[in-house]
């Protein structure tokens, strides 16, 4: 359920502003690198519950790239003001392509977009 992702001022009803999509996307992130949702035992009220009511956050692996950590960390800040913009989240995800894969976002973009044919996607999904 979509409350999974909540953040905790919206599950509160408390003022709130952009940086709701930030944590958000957080959880979206965690999701994509550990391969299971934030608190997959729960139904997702009582997760976002957990997350609103006692400050609790998933458990990052310990092997997973320490940038990535430290950034899941700071976009599901309890502290909406200290969240990263997305356009820093986007430079620290573009230093880790560089790092890691070697190439840039842009690189990346430019070869997808010279490479298509068609205005179809050709995704293979498992």
């Amino acid at each position: 359920s979509s409350y999974r992702f909540m953040a905790p001022e919206v599950y509160l009803h408390e003022k709130y502003n952009e940086t709701v999509d930030v944590y958000s996307y957080a959880m979206i992130l965690f999701y994509l690198f550990v391969g299971r949702p934030p608190w997959p035992n729960l139904a997702g009220l009582d997760a976002v519950r957990k997350a609103a009511e006692e400050g609790d956050r998933p458990n990052i692996p310990r092997d997973l790239d320490l940038r990535m950590q430290n950034l899941m960390k700071e976009c599901w800040a309890d502290n909406r003001n200290v969240r990263p913009s997305f356009g820093v989240i986007i430079n620290v995800l573009s230093d880790f392509s560089k790092d890691v894969y070697h190439q840039d976002s842009n690189e990346v973009a430019i070869a997808h977009s010279h490479n298509q044919t068609s205005t179809s996607c050709s995704c293979v999904i498992q």
